[in-house]
């Protein structure tokens, strides 16, 4: 990222992760270690990006949407309106390195 003299520096990057990162289940592990590796690229690539780029990841849990569509109790997930508003957050704020967890409570 190059700017020119007098150029501020801005913008924000927002990944996803998910829940099996901090709560694995049995047959998770794939899926599991991609979701901290995600995690812990967000946390190194903000120190990097320090000054020029925010850098963060939003870890949304089981979306009550998508529970519905599987079948599933969908009482046990976060609205999808609820989720929209935590990378909004992660978007429109000044965190970076940060892991935004949209989940209940």
């Amino acid at each position: 990222m190059h700017r020119r003299h007098g150029e501020e520096a801005g913008g924000s990057i927002t990944l996803t992760s998910g829940t099996l990162a901090q709560e694995p289940m049995v047959g998770s592990g794939a899926v599991s270690i991609v979701n901290a590796g995600v995690e812990g690229f967000v946390r190194v690539a903000a120190l990097q990006l320090q000054g020029r780029m925010r850098v963060n990841v939003v870890s949304p849990g089981w979306v009550s949407e998508t529970l519905a569509s599987m079948g599933k109790d969908p009482s046990q997930g976060i609205p999808v309106a609820d989720v929209a508003k935590v990378y909004q957050r992660a978007v429109e704020g000044t965190m970076t390195g940060e892991v935004l967890s949209a989940k209940k409570g």
